[in-house]
Parts: C-alpha cells; sequence; structure tokens
C-alpha cells in the first residue's frame, strides 16, 4: 500500500511521535515538496518528497482558492503517481479528493489503521487519540470520538 499525505497528518503523528509509524504501514510515502515545507518538520528519509509535473503545478495554479496549496498538490501527486490513498484532515478536501476518485484517510484513520495492521496497540492508539484531541487541538465530536474508541481493539 502506497499513500501521499498532506501536511495536517504528518503534524499530528509527529506531535503524537506517530511518524515513524507511516513506515511500518505503507511501501512508500509521498508528500510535495511545498507540503514539506509546509509542515516545518524534519521528515523522516522514508518519506519521498517527489515534485509535481509542469501540466500538475498548471493545475494546482489554476485551481488555488478552491482549497490549499498542499491539499491540491497532494491530490495531483497522488494522481500523477498511480496513487489511491491520500491523507487529509480537511473535509472540504476530502470531499474534493473523493470527487477525483482517490480515497481520503485522516490522522485518526491512519492510527486506526495502524492498530488494524498491528503496529500499535489498541491502549496505545487509543492514548495517542486523547493527546491528539486533549493536548493539540484536533478537532473530534465526542460521537465520533466513541465510535473509534469502539472500533480499536475490534478487529
Amino acid at each position: 500500500m502506497r499513500l501521499v499525505t498532506n501536511a495536517s497528518p504528518l503534524i499530528f503523528l509527529a506531535k503524537v511521535d506517530l511518524l515513524p509509524m507511516l513506515r511500518s504501514c505503507f511501501l512508500q510515502v509521498l508528500v510535495p515538496p511545498t507540503v514539506a515545507a509546509e509542515t516545518r518538520l524534519d521528515l523522516p528519509d522514508f518519506i519521498e518528497c517527489p515534485d509535481l509535473s509542469e501540466t500538475g503545478h498548471a493545475f494546482v495554479r489554476g485551481a488555488i482558492g478552491t482549497l490549499h496549496r498542499g491539499e491540491l498538490e497532494a491530490m495531483v501527486l497522488a494522481h500523477e503517481q498511480g496513487i489511491d490513498l491520500v491523507a487529509m484532515d480537511d473535509k472540504a478536501a476530502r470531499n474534493r479528493a473523493t470527487q477525483l476518485g482517490l480515497k481520503p484517510i485522516g490522522t485518526l484513520g491512519l492510527i486506526v489503521l495502524a492498530e488494524r495492521l498491528g503496529h500499535l496497540d489498541a491502549s496505545t492508539a487509543t492514548r495517542k487519540i486523547d493527546d491528539l484531541v486533549d493536548i493539540h487541538g484536533l478537532y473530534l465530536s465526542p460521537q465520533i470520538r466513541r465510535q473509534i474508541r469502539g472500533r480499536l481493539g475490534s478487529s
């Protein structure tokens, strides 16, 4: 499985020391260079930063304003690399990714996936999600939080 990601999942995963988990879950993790710069993180070596094609850059320039540059670049890079899965948290961006035939996954979805694949135990996954919400400002409705807690450990 391969993944292209936008900035927010990288930033949130870094805040709870889970960036290395991406290496365990995916054969390849790609980030557009603009997104890598936007994170202001020292990204691990396994995260690749290929540039977009000229056509991809032109598409992004024409679409700016509808979504943020990083979100658009992540979708374009996913399309250009033939990757379906794209990590992003913004609802409008996720909706647009779905319209483009991509499969969006958010930060919390990445944590649940890591638990399902056996790279995190359920209690660690729950604790990391609680930290993201309670300490680091990731918005999660109480209803969704209960649903995610119910999914963890039930695989």
